[in-house]
């Protein structure tokens, strides 16, 4: 026998269902109906971008030349991005779009697999990648904090964004060469001394692209601290060819 709770809850699932059918949640890349289980990204667009744990140790590999740091503790990247492809499509919405839930979405992705893959290794605070305080304004946020406080709701661990700040608003670092993407961030980011009371951080970005910036921003936090031990958490890096 249906009682009060039951019969609302019908109510609800139905009702969730008709609006689905009328004004389907699209795909944000192929603009196909999602299904339910699936937000952002349909499974056949899911299915075709490819996991970085499927090749994680060359990625770490790969991740500590780009950024000139051969002592980086661990990596944690969920995908590969592909100029043109579904992860690009979610970067621009999180960037471009103002889809703030994307960032906490992916952010405890990334988080479900630190936890699995960091289980001991204890990491003192989440650093996200800071963006310049008059980019931040025109945004209206900063899309590495909320990956990671998307990470921070599954493992717990704080957002310390105060830590490390741009001081300098550079040009954009999408058309321009590894060599002046190094200039470009140099000398760019201001680490608080609070960073000498942590033994372990975990730098949060969007997507490592030649690793400048994150190779900038580790060499600014050794540079206050040089025990400190680095984790990179990101959700994508850039193929290389």
């Amino acid at each position: 026998m249906f009682n009060v709770v039951n019969l609302l809850g019908y109510f609800n699932s139905f009702r969730a269902g008709l609006v689905h059918l009328i004004y389907p949640d699209l795909c944000l890349h192929c603009k196909r109906a999602l299904h339910h289980n699936h937000p952002f990204l349909c499974y056949a667009c899911l299915s075709r971008i490819e996991l970085v744990k499927w090749r994680e140790k060359e990625t770490h590999h790969l991740l500590q030349q780009s950024l000139n740091d051969p002592h980086l503790s661990c990596s944690v990247i969920l995908y590969r991005f592909e100029k043109g492809g579904a992860v690009q499509t979610i970067l621009h919405e999180l960037k471009y779009k103002n889809n703030r839930e994307i960032g906490l979405y992916f952010g405890r992705l990334i988080g479900e697999e630190a936890r699995n893959k960091l289980a001991s290794h204890t990491i003192d605070a989440l650093i996200p990648v800071p963006i310049h305080h008059r980019k931040r304004f025109d945004r209206g946020y900063n899309q590495s904090e909320l990956l990671a406080k998307g990470i921070s709701s599954l493992t717990g661990i704080q957002v310390k964004s105060h830590l490390l700040s741009k001081t300098r608003n550079t040009k954009s670092q999408t058309k321009v060469s590894k060599e002046d993407r190094i200039e470009n961030t140099a000398g760019t980011f201001s680490v608080a001394e609070e960073v000498k009371e942590y033994t372990s951080i975990a730098l949060v970005d969007d997507v490592i692209t030649t690793g400048a910036t994150a190779g900038s921003i580790c060499k600014a936090l050794r540079k206050k601290n040089k025990n400190l031990q680095i984790t990179i958490l990101s959700l994508s890096i850039a193929s290389r060819n």
